[in-house]
């Protein structure tokens, strides 16, 4: 009896058939593959999240704005919409909270699924990145509002106004880095977009003196803390079509190779 049907291929590391009848050369070129598959994957769903996580939130802002009697952009911060603990630089104690509904329930709720969804979205691009320094600014920008939208300012206003803070660095520091690894034109406007809501966070941070010198450049309290969070909310509905749009996956994929 021969003894040719007894015998097994053993795998081989050049170029020879494997146990799966494959050689070296495609068994390396499906895992390629595999790879490429799901690195689109992961970022195409970090891109769903954030478009999502920054669109919803535009379009219930706008909503609890008009449930909200005498709402003003230009006076009355974002996070008034949930709960008004404050009027800006008055001199007397902080006033009673003033809670509206449903404009209340609204913002608390669009802030913390807009931090929800960014902090996942920068979970997920991490992982198919592995881009340290960007997903932990991301994630910042996505833990802060969570945390703001979670603690409004009737429950704990210190708490508020840091995690709020925190994500304004964040999202503008991460617009930031992310010129060196977007393509153009896109890197371009998200350097722009950083840079001008990082430096609207001056104004915002060091209010007082700001304020006082030219109602801060007329556009008031509530003006220039939307010149910090809008232009990170449009950057990050930016990015967000650009990751569902595979760019970043193609070149991803050939830095493993």
């Amino acid at each position: 009896m021969s003894t040719e049907q007894n015998k097994v291929v053993e795998p081989s590391t050049h170029g020879g058939p494997s146990r799966s009848g494959q050689t070296a050369p495609q068994m390396s070129g499906d895992h390629s593959l595999h790879f490429m598959a799901k690195v689109t994957r992961m970022l195409k769903a970090a891109g769903v999240l954030a478009f999502v996580a920054a669109a919803q939130w535009v379009l219930l802002v706008i909503v609890a704005e008009t449930q909200y009697p005498n709402y003003s952009p230009q006076h009355n911060f974002l996070s008034d919409l949930g709960a008004t603990c404050h009027r800006g630089l008055s001199l007397t104690p902080i006033t009673p909270c003033v809670i509206v509904s449903p404009s209340s329930l609204i913002w608390d709720t669009t802030l913390s699924l807009m931090g929800l969804l960014s902090l996942v979205s920068a979970v997920l691009f991490y992982g198919a990145t592995r881009k340290k320094g960007f997903s932990i600014l991301f994630g910042i920008w996505g833990l802060g509002a969570l945390i703001a939208g979670a603690v409004p300012e009737n429950l704990l206003l210190s708490v508020h106004e840091l995690a709020s803070l925190a994500a304004f660095l964040g999202g503008g520091i991460a617009a930031i880095v992310a010129f060196w690894f977007l393509k153009s034109p896109l890197k371009y406007l998200s350097l722009v977009l950083g840079l001008f809501s990082f430096a609207s966070v001056i104004p915002v941070t060091f209010e007082g003196p700001f304020f006082r010198w030219n109602g801060i450049f007329g556009l008031g309290l509530g003006g220039i803390e939307r010149m910090v969070v809008y232009p990170i909310i449009i950057w990050e509905i930016a990015f967000g079509a650009y990751l569902m749009s595979g760019a970043l996956s193609t070149s991803r994929a050939k830095e493993a190779k």
